[in-house]
Order: C-alpha cells, then sequence, then structure tokens
C-alpha cells in the first residue's frame, strides 16, 4: 500500500529518509553530505519520484522508487 507521506508523523517520515539515504548511498559512497541526501529524498518525495509503501504483512514501511513499481 502506498502511504502519503503526509499522512505519517514527521519523525517516522524522517526515520524512512534516514534510511532510505544510508541503504541507498551508504556511509563513505559518496561525497554529497548526509544533509544534501535528505534534502534530495524530500524533493524526489515532493515530485513523486519516490513513494512509501507500507506492507500490512510486515508491519513496515519504506521508500521506494516509483518507476520501479508497476502501477496498473
Amino acid at each position: 500500500m502506498i502511504i502519503n507521506p503526509d499522512q505519517i508523523s514527521t519523525e517516522a517520515l524522517e526515520n524512512l529518509i534516514s534510511e532510505y539515504c544510508l541503504r541507498d548511498w551508504g556511509l563513505n559512497e559518496t561525497e554529497n553530505p548526509l544533509e544534501q541526501r535528505h534534502h534530495q529524498v524530500k524533493k524526489a518525495l515532493e515530485k513523486g519520484e519516490l513513494v512509501i509503501l507500507y506492507s500490512e504483512y510486515h508491519e513496515s514501511a519504506q521508500l521506494s522508487a516509483a518507476s520501479d513499481l508497476k502501477l496498473s
């Protein structure tokens, strides 16, 4: 299920963004500071390039690229 970023707490959203930044960019794989990566991820969420996926089965959420999803 796709969740609108406005439907979760600011703290939860920040945690998802941090996890995404570290998972996709790692700690030392980029010269971009973490703050800059956070900003890029927030913009991608606003543009719809990233979405929040919630799994009822796993009771967890994660950010995923919208282009990777097959929505029909």
